[in-house]
């Protein structure tokens, strides 16, 4: 008897730990040492997104796990490039982790200041969405196309193609691009390779769009009926139109995609906790966050904001390409404005 309740206790002993090692087996499958964890206890997260955004990602990373203090630093994309390129010159190395449109994380990468880290996460996310040495990982897209003012343009002369743009009637004004698309130019030349896309944009130029700055005012601007045409975001049209603007907008193949990676840094005072961080921005529950503040999640098994957002069911290309490759004032030159 004696022998059998020893016989008990020994696999309930047993169970207990083969349970709490398939609970930590996420971490550990990370390269995660979370005693480490503990020990760093902070995370400095340097970010181009919105500031309420960061702050609620900031919060539920840390309400998961109250023994980590993290804290945040929110600029635009250009000038968060200039302060950590500024501080790496200094030999200052403040951050853990990094998130900014893909060409700038590919720029960092590149100057050597990214550490590699493959997420367990990375299998939910598709090729090209995420580096094969584990550089960064994509959180979420703005996909580029052709949107519309549905008073403006009969459903008849909608284009569905990029070829479409060059019909007479969309000539002088009636296409209006943001004069920071140098993104969507790479990736377009890309994509149709460098004599069609070439031919392409001369093709356009000879159209004689207008250009404004900022895709929301572009947006606007297009519902209030100063042009019928922009090749803008999809998302932003897609939400406007949700509250009733009069416009909508086209699934062109294909869709350039501008991402938004997540990265760690190479010399993260922080980096279990920056690798942590990084898996939750990209578990499910980050994901849907991401969803939550509005955003275009890159992982495959999140549903999309709307049906048509949904990443499986459009020819989208990523812009892959190094900041310092993208040419934007040889995209001004070749458009005819400075």
């Amino acid at each position: 008897m004696k022998q059998s309740l020893m016989g008990l206790i020994i696999l309930a002993i047993a169970i207990s730990i083969w349970i709490s090692g398939t609970l930590e087996e996420p971490a550990l499958a990370a390269g995660i040492d979370i005693n480490t964890v503990k020990k760093e206890a902070g995370l400095v997260f340097y970010t181009a997104t919105r500031a309420s955004d960061a702050d609620e990602t900031i919060r539920k990373f840390t309400e998961k796990y109250p023994f980590i203090k993290g804290n945040y630093y929110r600029a635009g994309g250009a000038p968060l490039l200039q302060r950590i390129l500024t501080e790496a010159r200094g030999g200052k190395h403040l951050w853990d982790v990094v998130s900014a449109l893909g060409p700038q994380v590919i720029m960092l990468e590149e100057k050597g200041l990214l550490a590699p880290y493959k997420s367990i996460h990375q299998s939910f996310y598709p090729k090209g969405f995420y580096d094969p040495d584990g550089y960064w990982t994509d959180t979420y897209d703005l996909y580029i196309t052709v949107a519309y003012n549905t008073k403006m343009v009969p459903s008849s002369q909608v284009p569905r193609r990029w070829e479409d743009l060059f019909d007479p009637r969309w000539k002088d004004g009636k296409i209006c691009l943001d004069e920071r698309r140098d993104d969507w130019f790479a990736g377009m030349m890309e994509a149709m390779g460098p004599q069609k896309g070439k031919v392409y944009m001369e093709r356009l130029r000879s159209q004689k769009p207008i250009f404004r700055q900022g895709n929301t005012l572009i947006v606007q601007l297009m519902a209030a009926g100063e042009f019928p045409l922009a090749i803008t975001y999809a998302h932003s049209v897609e939400q406007m139109k949700a509250v009733g603007a009069p416009i909508d907008w086209v699934a062109m193949e294909p869709m350039i995609a501008i991402t938004e990676p997540i990265a760690l840094s190479k010399h993260a005072r922080h980096p279990n906790v920056g690798k942590l961080f990084i898996d939750f921005v990209l578990s499910k529950e980050g994901a849907e966050l991401l969803k939550s503040q509005r955003r275009v999640p890159a992982r495959l098994d999140v549903d999309p904001l709307t049906k048509r957002l949904d990443p499986r069911n459009l020819k989208l290309h990523p812009v892959n390409i190094s900041s310092e490759r993208l040419d934007q004032e040889g995209f001004r030159a070749f458009f005819g404005f400075r």
